[in-house]
């Protein structure tokens, strides 16, 4: 396996002191330290620290929902339940494979400013649309409609952000070993518990 490059180095490095010290109380100096690079480089690649910043959210972003969309594509002929179940797994899976940065984006989103702002025009309206996409697939299951699906969009997303946004409170309730394993399959037998699609596996699939 290849060694990761100074790129990949100083972008792991940011996320864990992002998520320890927040992004003003990290300096470049200590992301470069940390990663065992030349503070020049800094400048090479990203030009300064909020454009580390930027192209950390940026690249979070895109593959995360890019990995979203292609489920919701690729399983249409799976029937909605495990359609929709798969898609829930897999973006926990994501979110906790980046565990840190996750944490960190999501005290980053609860803040007003210019980027956050910009944040919300780009990748966070499109994860509505995608998310828009799995609460209609689940109402339609459930025969929800009304003020059932509102509520179950806001619980939906709640539950899948929930433990990073929380996670010192998640930790004591769940366990949590060093491939993140043990918490998903334990947070996603939560999820069954709560969206009890099981129940309707032998529906036939809805597409659209």
């Amino acid at each position: 396996m290849s060694e990761k490059s100074s790129k990949d180095k100083i972008m792991e490095s940011a996320a864990e002191l992002f998520y320890y010290n927040g992004f003003k109380g990290t300096s470049i100096r200590a992301i470069t330290a940390k990663a065992d690079v030349n503070v020049s480089l800094i400048s090479y690649y990203f030009k300064n620290k909020q454009g580390l910043l930027e192209t950390m959210t940026v690249d979070y972003y895109e593959r995360y929902l890019e990995l979203v969309e292609n489920l919701l594509e690729d399983r249409q002929d799976d029937q909605p339940a495990e359609r929709i179940l798969n898609v829930i797994e897999e973006i926990i899976q994501y979110k906790y494979e980046n565990f840190q940065f996750t944490c960190f984006i999501q005290r980053e989103l609860s803040l007003d400013n210019i980027f956050i702002r910009e944040m919300f025009s780009t990748y966070v309206a499109k994860e509505r649309y995608l998310m828009n996409e799995m609460v209609n697939t689940v109402a339609n299951v459930l025969e929800l409609k009304g003020a059932s699906k509102d509520a179950l969009h806001i619980q939906l997303k709640s539950l899948l952000n929930a433990p990073f946004m929380y996670a010192n409170d998640w930790q004591k309730g769940y366990t949590w070993d060093q491939s993140g394993q043990s918490f998903i399959r334990a947070y996603i037998d939560t999820f069954k518990k709560w969206l009890p699609l099981s129940e309707h596996s032998s529906q036939n699939p809805i597409n659209g």
